[in-house]
């Protein structure tokens, strides 16, 4: 859901940034075309908001929580849960802590490996089943006004559009941030994650729990690999039937 222009331009004034639209999008690193259709279809999308809150200094989430759409952000974020923060651990990082845990030699040798950044491939279909507690995707097309195939079409591309997901936050009980952290929207320091949230979160996992992280992270990866495949030979095919 997008922010009026009005509100938008409002809020240029109050943030100090400049009003002309050449100026503006130079310092928000956009087209100035861009811009200036937003601003005449009267609606400003959110990742526009989002490069003039840091253009200015803000927290993202703070100004979008000014905007009447996403009032929800601007009252107090709960903590991330656990869940959310293992559900954005890569099936590499999983096997990384995996190796890392059976054998010293590779812990050594690992340890100084970065987590993969957030968002990566299906970061954003890992968040909704880890905060799912049933039923999470027809509510958000019943009370979204998005179709079922079209909701799978975004998780599929590994995204979710910001409306969508602070009513899939508000429906599972989280910070309504965290979905668009996962989206790739906000950072996770700006919606207040703990450093290193996701390596204590790996590390507290008992054996068990750890090898069926990474199970879950390869069935995920092999779904992605075929149907990768199945893109690619239906291609071919298709050609060859042309040609």
């Amino acid at each position: 859901m997008s922010i009026s222009a009005r509100s938008f331009n409002e809020w240029l004034a109050t943030a100090g940034l400049p009003d002309g639209a050449s100026q503006l999008s130079k310092l928000l690193g956009m087209k100035r075309t861009t811009l200036h259709n937003q601003r005449i279809r009267g609606r400003i999308a959110v990742s526009t908001v989002i490069a003039a809150a840091r253009a200015a200094h803000l927290n993202p989430l703070d100004v979008l929580g000014a905007f009447e759409p996403y009032a929800a952000l601007g009252q107090e974020r709960k903590p991330v849960t656990d869940a959310e923060l293992l559900s954005q651990v890569s099936y590499v990082d999983a096997l990384v802590h995996l190796m890392s845990r059976i054998r010293s030699d590779f812990a050594l040798s690992l340890g100084g490996v970065p987590m993969a950044p957030i968002p990566f491939d299906d970061s954003v279909r890992n968040w909704l089943d880890a905060i799912d507690p049933g039923g999470i995707r027809q509510h958000i097309s019943e009370h979204g006004g998005i179709a079922p195939s079209n909701l799978s079409t975004q998780l599929a591309e590994n995204r979710l559009d910001p409306a969508l997901a602070i009513l899939a936050s508000r429906f599972a009980g989280v910070s309504s941030a965290n979905g668009l952290v996962v989206a790739g929207m906000v950072t996770d320091q700006e919606a207040d994650w703990p450093l290193y949230g996701r390596e204590n979160a790996l590390a507290e996992l008992g054996d068990v729990e750890l090898i069926d992280l990474v199970s879950d992270r390869l069935e995920s990866l092999r779904r992605q690999t075929k149907r990768k495949i199945d893109a690619e030979n239906a291609a071919v095919n298709f050609l060859e039937t042309l040609g």
